[in-house]
């Protein structure tokens, strides 16, 4: 989809604003428009819709301008917090998971003769642990280490 950049008289009669009002909020550094090859402001979607979040915070709930800076501040942080978060929660399930296969690789190396003795071993979590198949185990058929392969 292609991105639409709108000038600043059009922006601010989507927005019912006065033009200053832009001006002064990029001044100020709570909207970044680009600008195009002669320096005409150039408003995204993006744009437009952070200024309907200052207009929100200042006009419906009282917020001044440097309230509304330290808000969007405090939202950008708690942004990058979330995605730290998300980040952990990956490596975290990844490291159980990892410890889990470790285990369970471990589990079927200490009682693989007893699994093969009593024809108990469930071969189908054998074959879905992939450190499991690294391990060197022995039979009871044979008096050789085998490793298991995919």
């Amino acid at each position: 989809m292609e991105q639409r950049f709108y000038s600043i008289s059009v922006v601010s009669k989507i927005l019912n604003t006065h033009p200053q009002t832009l001006r002064m909020y990029e001044r100020l550094g709570l909207i970044k428009p680009s600008r195009n090859e002669k320096g005409d402001r150039l408003f995204s979607q993006a744009d437009i819709e952070r200024v309907r979040k200052i207009q929100e915070l200042t006009q419906k709930m009282g917020v001044n301008l440097a309230g509304v800076e330290v808000a969007f501040k405090l939202m950008a942080r708690i942004d990058e917090l979330e995605s730290e978060l998300e980040q952990m929660r990956k490596r975290f399930w990844q490291a159980v998971q990892e410890q889990a296969e470790q285990l369970a690789a471990k589990l079927v190396a200490e009682r693989w003769e007893e699994f093969v003795k009593e024809r108990s071993f469930p071969v189908q979590v054998w074959r879905r642990a992939p450190i499991a198949k690294r391990v060197k185990i022995s039979t009871a058929n044979s008096n050789h280490e085998e490793t298991r392969k995919p």
